[in-house]
């Protein structure tokens, strides 16, 4: 992502989708090694290969998902974040947000799909972890060291 075109896209976040997101961002660190070292090429990441699905299975994946625990917040406020995403991705998103609606009627906004899409990608760091994810760090650093392989 360094030398590509960026543009700031703000999210509106469920905070418990925003807590999974980050969690297994950090797993993936340490076990997929094609995983981007930061948070939002893990976002961009994320969202490139829900895009990449096709509206059918989008929306089966929608519907398992549809009742995720990180979707309830009693105690927290959901929020907007800027993240500057490569403009590849944000094109890829909107043709597949285009996709959706054409085919199956599914009027989605960006924040839904990329709550979607950072279920999906949730689940599958779990399954690559074996093990329910970290708890999320208050804070993420900028580029937090990964597991080194064994040499």
């Amino acid at each position: 992502m360094t030398s590509q075109t960026t543009i700031p896209v703000g999210i509106y976040w469920k905070p418990g989708v925003w807590d999974l997101a980050r969690s297994a961002y950090l797993a993936d660190l340490d076990t997929d090694a094609d995983s981007p070292g930061s948070f939002v090429g893990w976002l961009a990441h994320a969202l490139e290969l829900h895009a990449r699905r096709s509206p059918q299975q989008r929306a089966e994946l929608a519907a398992a998902g549809e009742e995720h625990p990180a979707l309830v917040s009693v105690t927290r406020k959901s929020f907007n974040r800027k993240h500057d995403l490569p403009a590849s991705t944000i094109e890829a998103v909107e043709d597949a947000l285009v996709a959706d609606r054409q085919e199956l009627g599914r009027m989605l906004a960006r924040s839904v799909f990329a709550q979607e899409a950072v279920i999906v990608a949730a689940e599958e760091a779990r399954r690559r972890l074996g093990r329910e994810l970290p708890p999320p760090p208050q804070k993420l650093s900028n580029r937090p060291p990964r597991r080194r392989p064994a040499r």
